[in-house]
């Protein structure tokens, strides 16, 4: 059974506010809650940052938003996703989407169990004013609110 966006980022996987130098910071602030939840292993932390480096910023999908994410592999203990806001923004390398300012961390058991979740989360970052309520949000409860698609 597949999992929907918000069941996936609990409040307690939300980082508000986060701050980083680069992108390796910015996708490790945004998976502290999964390795404070034992979702994932620092392993898998290392090997979403890998990736990035092996393929590029291929993770940033839309102006000012990545979507961190590695292949299932026994190093992530339940299908979760994470969230962390960054209002100064940290360079991808990707010009024409940087500077990201939310950054999602989706750990995947299989390659199926989280596609209803992202099917909402690419309707949330196709829309701009959503994205922006997002990065804006001044609580976990008020960001899981915005994780809900405008036209679902």
């Amino acid at each position: 059974m597949s999992a929907s966006l918000s069941q996936l980022v609990t409040d307690d996987h939300v980082v508000l506010g986060a701050s980083a130098d680069t992108w390796q910071e910015a996708i490790r602030q945004a998976a502290l809650p999964l390795l404070r939840s034992q979702a994932v292993t620092e392993e898998y932390v290392g090997r979403m940052i890998d990736v990035v480096d092996q393929f590029g910023p291929y993770i940033v999908l839309a102006p000012g938003v990545a979507l961190a994410h590695a292949q299932p592999d026994g190093s992530v203990s339940r299908t979760s996703m994470s969230a962390a806001t960054l209002p100064r923004g940290v360079d991808f390398g990707k010009s024409e989407h940087d500077p990201v300012r939310l950054v999602f961390c989706l750990a995947a058991q299989d390659s199926t169990s989280h596609l209803e979740a992202l099917k909402a989360f690419v309707q949330i970052i196709r829309a701009p004013e959503s994205v922006e309520r997002l990065i804006a949000a001044a609580s976990p409860q008020e960001f899981s609110s915005g994780l809900v698609p405008t036209d679902a």
